[in-house]
């Protein structure tokens, strides 16, 4: 046995394990888990060459990476939360102010959110400056409104 190569693998897979806890990710676990096998190896007489050593180490946190991160993560509740960014839903519906004349076929602007958009008719019926319009969609930059 080893004893260097022992050390020195026990040592990083539990410095790896340690620091699990200082910055959690569910993913250092595994490489100390891996670096700890092939310790294990070197103390049971299995692994003595440094290419041995490393094809185990690559191997095996990976195996411990793929299989127990996954049924770990089913277990353990996580603070994630899924928040509605579809800027579009919360603008449609909106009544705006309209600040440069919409023909039909040609685009004006709209004043919205505290900025300038270019905007266009959705029917043949022109908005002109001062008049109020509703945002009903938007196509790319430009918002679509209706009178």
């Amino acid at each position: 046995m080893d004893d260097l190569s022992f050390k020195l693998w026990l040592g990083f897979g539990l410095f790896c394990i340690v620091s699990e806890f200082i910055l959690p990710g569910l993913v250092m676990v595994f490489i100390g888990l891996g670096s700890l096998t092939v310790a294990l190896g070197i103390h049971l007489g299995y692994l003595s060459s440094i290419y041995s050593q490393f094809i185990i180490f690559f191997v095996s946190s990976i195996i411990y990476l793929i299989t127990l991160r996954f049924i770990v993560l089913r277990f353990v509740p996580t603070a994630t939360r899924k928040d509605d960014i579809d800027e579009d839903r919360e603008a449609i519906g909106t009544v705006v102010e309209v600040i440069e004349d919409i023909s039909p076929g040609q685009q004006g602007r709209i004043q919205y959110s505290e900025s300038s958009w270019q905007a266009k008719v959705e029917d043949d019926r022109a908005i002109l400056k001062g008049e109020k319009a509703t945002i009903i969609g938007r196509d790319n930059i430009t918002w679509i409104v209706k009178k």
